[in-house]
C-alpha cells in the first residue's frame, strides 16, 4: 500500500511542474496588426496677411520704417538638438513685427497683420505669448530704465471688407466693439516694462472664431516712456494656434 501511494505523489509533482514549463512556450504568442498612414500636404488653414500700416508710405517695402511686417521667414524645430532621434531640423513659418516706441507718446498701429481664413470651414484661432521652438524666451529685452505698455488688439468683426475702423483704444478698454478688449479668453495682450524690466502682463488671447472666408485683424498700441532710453529693444514671440472649430 505505501508504495502505490508513493507512485501517485510521482505523478502529481511530474505533471505540475510539465505546467510550469510549458507557461513560456505559451506568452510567445505574436498577432500583428497593419496600419498605414499618409501625410497629405495642404496650405495653412490661417494665413497672415501684411497689414496696410506696414506699407504707410507707399513704397510696398516691409522691411524699412516705422512698423515692418517680414512675412515668409523661418525658424528651425530643433529637432536634431531634441532627446528624439530625429537629425534632420525642419523649418516652420515665422512672421517677424518691429515696430517703433517713440518716448513719451501713445503709438497706435491698427493694421499690423491680418488673420486670413482660406478654408470653407470655422477655425477657431487663439495667440498666445511663449518661447519659441528655438529655444528663445517668450520676452527678451535690451532695457536698461524706463517705463512702457504694449498692447496687442484682435478684431472681433470682419475685415475682409476693409479695415477696421474703430480705434483699439487702452483708455476705452471694456467698451470697444469692433476689438476683442475683455478679460481672457478674449482679451488683448499685454506686456509691460517696468523700470527696465520687460514681463508678460496678459500672455493669451483666444480662442476666438474665424469664419470661413473671414479675417481677423491685429492691431499694436504701445505707450513709450519719457524715460525709455533711446535705441533699446524689447522682443516678445507669439503662436498662433489653429483649430477645426
Amino acid at each position: 500500500m505505501k508504495a502505490k501511494r508513493s507512485r501517485k505523489s510521482t505523478l502529481l509533482i511530474a505533471l505540475a511542474l510539465l505546467m510550469i514549463f510549458a507557461t513560456p512556450v505559451a506568452a510567445a504568442i505574436l498577432v500583428q496588426n497593419f496600419t498605414q498612414s499618409t501625410v497629405v500636404v495642404e496650405d495653412p488653414p490661417i494665413i497672415k496677411q501684411q497689414g496696410a500700416d506696414a506699407n504707410y508710405d507707399g513704397d510696398n517695402d516691409d522691411t524699412t520704417g516705422y512698423i515692418r511686417v517680414n512675412l515668409g521667414q523661418t525658424i528651425s524645430n530643433n529637432d536634431s538638438g531634441l532627446s528624439t532621434p530625429g537629425t534632420h531640423d525642419t523649418n516652420l513659418s515665422h512672421e517677424e513685427i518691429t515696430f517703433s516706441c517713440f518716448q513719451g507718446d501713445r503709438t497706435y498701429y491698427t493694421d499690423v497683420i491680418q488673420l486670413t481664413n482660406t478654408t470653407s470651414e470655422d477655425w477657431d484661432v487663439t495667440l498666445t505669448v511663449e518661447p519659441d521652438l528655438a529655444g528663445n524666451a517668450a520676452v527678451t529685452d535690451t532695457f536698461t530704465a524706463g517705463n512702457a505698455d504694449i498692447w496687442l488688439f484682435t478684431s472681433s468683426i470682419d475685415s475682409t471688407g476693409g479695415a477696421v475702423t474703430e480705434m483699439p483704444n487702452p483708455s476705452l478698454y471694456g467698451s470697444l466693439t469692433q476689438w476683442y478688449n475683455s478679460a481672457a479668453p478674449n482679451g488683448t495682450i499685454q506686456l509691460e516694462v517696468v523700470n527696465g524690466a520687460l514681463s508678460v502682463v496678459q500672455a493669451t488671447t483666444g480662442p476666438f472664431t474665424i469664419p470661413a472666408s473671414q479675417q481677423r485683424q491685429l492691431a499694436l498700441v504701445v505707450d513709450c516712456g519719457a524715460d525709455m532710453v533711446d535705441t533699446e529693444t524689447g522682443t516678445f514671440r507669439m503662436t498662433v494656434a489653429t483649430s477645426p472649430h
